[in-house]
């Protein structure tokens, strides 16, 4: 079993579901992260601090005789090493499903070069709706922002990331595929056999607002969303839903755009 393992993605898209998945696993995790995500804040003040007053060396100025790559390693450190000790009971996990948090993966894969990173997704229709009946405190702007910003973080952070480090799940082949994504996932992490996790996938659906609502694949000309809805979700949502390759109805996915049971397992671990 490879450690640490990194749930990312966007609230609403199965990933409480893969924190049972894993725990099935003999992982070892809280059901919620939310601290490493720190690491992109760190970093990101870090630099604007230093920006605005490290203009040049001076002996008289303090800020000029401190190393900033070494200041920010330093406070990574420290982020470490409070992670590791509150995870000290073996091959552990985290969720945190946030943009941060997937803006920190670099980060990450320096502190724990060997971390392993899930990524869960789901198409923006149906995460908007579940988002408004979960989260109704925020308005629906707000959802498609926030649905959006996870799906492009992780496309430009991937990038970055070997292709056996990394795997992306959607929702919807967690509930419709469970073999196939039990045994992708036990590639990733390198664990001898799927049985619990497949076992665990078909138990335990992805987290509902009402009853078959994860598995439901709406239409968004069926929703009864305003004109303007319907604008805002195009704006912030649209390009993502295009490169991701769904469509609006209810077939899910773009015409051509091949569904995780075309998708070849991990090269050399299936």
């Amino acid at each position: 079993m490879q450690f640490p393992v990194f749930i990312v993605g966007s609230p609403r898209s199965g990933t409480s579901a893969l924190v049972d998945v894993l725990l099935s696993a003999d992982y070892s995790g809280y059901r919620e992260g939310m601290f490493f995500s720190v690491l992109h804040g760190l970093d990101e003040v870090v630099s604007r601090h230093f920006a605005a007053f490290a203009r040049g060396a001076s002996d008289k100025v303090l800020i000029s005789a401190i190393n900033e790559d070494q200041f920010k390693s330093e406070l990574f450190a420290v982020v470490k090493k409070l992670g590791d000790a509150a995870n000290a009971s073996g091959p552990w996990f985290d969720k945190t499903g946030n943009p941060e948090m997937i803006w920190a993966i670099p980060i990450i894969r320096t502190l724990w070069p060997e971390s392993l990173f899930i990524f869960a997704k789901r198409r923006g229709i149906e995460n908007v709706v579940s988002r408004i009946k979960k989260f109704p405190g925020h308005d629906f702007q707000y959802h498609c922002r926030d649905w959006a910003a996870n799906m492009s973080a992780w496309r430009e952070t991937r990038k970055s990331l070997r292709p056996d480090t990394f795997l992306e799940v959607d929702q919807q082949d967690m509930i419709q595929r469970p073999e196939l994504i039990a045994g992708q996932l036990a590639a990733l992490l390198k664990v001898s056999s799927p049985e619990r996790m497949i076992q665990t996938l078909r138990s335990n659906r992805p987290q509902q607002t009402d009853a078959t609502s994860a598995e439901r694949i709406m239409s968004v000309d069926t929703l009864g969303w305003t004109q303007q809805q319907l604008l805002t979700f195009g704006r912030y949502c649209g390009p993502e839903m295009e490169a991701y390759g769904y469509s609006y109805d209810e077939s899910y996915r773009s015409k051509g755009v091949q569904p995780a049971a075309a998708v070849d397992p991990i090269p050399g671990e299936m």
